[in-house]
């Protein structure tokens, strides 16, 4: 008998491919030459905050399919590919990291896996897809 507990037991590292996909298939692409994120004319309407969490959890899916070597993202970069003062990025990046959204490794900022399902709830409700 295996103890019903062990249905607990997952492993960080894991990342849901499937859910990924699905939160992102309306906002983003990712150009196949350069491999940059850009954004679909949904994303854009999003509030600041959202549309950061949707472009660091697109670097995550570039990632995974090997197009970029490093998730994570400094602030002044992130600032840049997004359009938007430094003062709101890092602003934002703040109240991420303490709702714990977000977390940063060496100044660069990223998702954490165990952060995506919370993720997907925050972008579905900007979009008013609540479920």
């Amino acid at each position: 008998m295996t103890d019903p507990l062990e249905r607990l037991i997952a492993s960080g590292a894991e990342l849901d491919r499937e859910m990924l996909a699905t939160i992102l298939a309306d906002l983003v692409w990712i150009d196949k030459d350069s491999h940059e994120v850009r954004f679909k004319q949904k994303a854009t309407k999003l509030p600041k905050k959202v549309q950061i969490l949707t472009y660091l959890m697109a670097r995550k899916a570039a990632k995974a399919l090997d197009l970029i070597s490093e998730e994570g993202i400094v602030s002044s970069e992130l600032t840049s590919k997004l359009g938007m003062s430094g003062g709101t990025v890092r602003g934002q990046l703040s109240i991420l990291g303490k709702d714990r959204l977000i977390d940063s490794v060496g100044g660069k900022y990223f998702v954490p896996n165990y952060a995506i399902e919370l993720v997907k709830t925050l972008i579905e409700k900007s979009m008013g897809k609540e479920k």
